[in-house]
């Protein structure tokens, strides 16, 4: 039977909370917030997400399971962070620019970050690409 090995260097709540795998949102595994973990998985397409809690989640990945391992990832999704980061600079320029609306905006703002995140997911799933011999 072949295997998905998932690797997690993200720690996240000191290393003490483990991720849930849902694979084709059913099966649900447990999977190491720190090390590697292998799941047995059925040959051709498959559906997975890592997910902590309603924020801290993944997009759903799909795959197609062709080999007998294959190794995956879990990084911090860096499209998510990249937007939450050009609007907190939005936020800090308009806060300085206008000072009678800046908790307004700095609310909305921060709404808008949240629900980004939440949508987009915190983390996401990555192929570990093989090296060719």
């Amino acid at each position: 039977m072949p295997k998905v090995i998932i690797e997690s260097k993200i720690s996240y709540n000191g290393g003490k909370d483990n991720f849930k795998l849902k694979i084709n949102n059913e099966k649900i595994e447990e999977i190491k917030s720190e090390g590697k973990t292998e799941i047995d998985v059925d040959y051709g397409e498959q559906t997975l997400q890592i997910s902590n809690n309603f924020l801290m989640k993944s997009p759903k990945k799909f795959i197609n399971v062709e080999s007998e391992n294959q190794e995956y990832k879990i990084t911090l999704n860096f499209k998510a962070w990249g937007i939450v980061l050009v609007l907190q600079i939005i936020m800090a320029i308009l806060i300085i620019s206008q000072h009678q609306v800046a908790i307004f905006i700095a609310i909305l703002i921060f709404i808008l970050e949240i629900l980004i995140l939440i949508f987009m997911g915190m983390i996401e799933i990555k192929e570990v690409k093989r090296k060719e011999d």
